[in-house]
């Protein structure tokens, strides 16, 4: 159980207190952002990204290279993006998070350029850059790899 410290005195309190059990002073709990919030929506942003292009896009559904890195990458995003979000970030993070990104980013990248390359710019949202996430989550993750 987590204690609620108070502001005035220092006294740990039980979280279901209003008032400090030493000074009476009024307690306020501050709700805590989670450390890797930013990290954690961008994995799951990418895995919904990936989800529905495995739902909805005929050019990923074609192709069991496609499917199979789509999926994988949406698996693991959604691992990492729940196990940063409630604060859990372990060592093993250190690898799926990585691997989540780098599948994510190889299947975006690769499709969007076949498209490029076998439609022209005549792709009409069928494609969209969507490897420009896995490339902000991949910074993102750079920047607090040490945190990690």
């Amino acid at each position: 159980m987590d204690m609620v410290r108070c502001g005035k005195c220092g006294f740990e309190n039980p979280p279901d207190l209003k008032f400090c059990g030493n000074c009476g002073a009024r307690l306020s709990v501050v709700l805590e952002t989670p450390m890797f919030e930013g990290l954690a929506l961008l994995h799951i942003a990418g895995s919904l990204y990936l989800l529905l292009s495995l739902a909805f896009n005929a050019l990923v559904r074609a192709s069991p290279a496609f499917i199979i890195l789509h999926a994988s990458s949406a698996l693991l995003g959604l691992y990492a993006g729940y196990r940063f979000y409630t604060g859990r970030a372990s060592k093993y993070l250190k690898i799926v998070s990585p691997l989540a990104i780098a599948l994510g980013l190889t299947s975006t990248l690769s499709l969007f350029l076949l498209s490029l390359l076998l439609l022209g710019l005549a792709i009409g949202g069928v494609v969209g850059p969507a490897w420009i996430v896995f490339l902000v989550n991949a910074w993102a993750l750079w920047r607090n790899w040490r945190k990690l």
